[in-house]
């Protein structure tokens, strides 16, 4: 599976994904370090691959429309340490979340999953 990690996803979930098979751009890792939200939207888009994310702003589908994308993952805020967001992340993976993913957005936090 392919996924992009927004700079403010923990660079252990980052990490885990990569030891599990995944391919995973990293934002803070690269050239995209700093990017506009709608410069990672794109490259998402052009990548095929999910985003995970902790920003807000993308869960605005008005601006940042699911639909016809990988999907978005939005990592609730809340007081998670690196090691919660990981274990959260890697937990909906490995039930066949990402299966639910698709043109969707997807708001995980520690009480659960919702799906638009």
């Amino acid at each position: 599976m392919k996924f992009i990690a927004d700079e403010n996803v923990s660079y252990l979930a980052v990490l885990e994904l990569r030891s599990r098979g995944h391919q995973v751009i990293s934002v803070s890792e690269g050239e995209f370090s700093g990017s506009p939200d709608q410069e990672i939207y794109n490259l998402m888009v052009r990548e095929g691959a999910i985003l995970i994310t902790r920003d807000f702003h993308f869960t605005n589908s008005l601006r940042f429309n699911p639909k016809g994308t990988a999907g978005i993952v939005y990592l609730r805020k809340g007081n998670l340490k690196s090691e919660e967001e990981a274990i959260i992340l890697l937990d909906f993976i490995s039930r066949g979340g990402v299966d639910l993913v698709k043109d969707r957005l997807v708001t995980l936090d520690r009480t659960g999953i919702r799906i638009r």
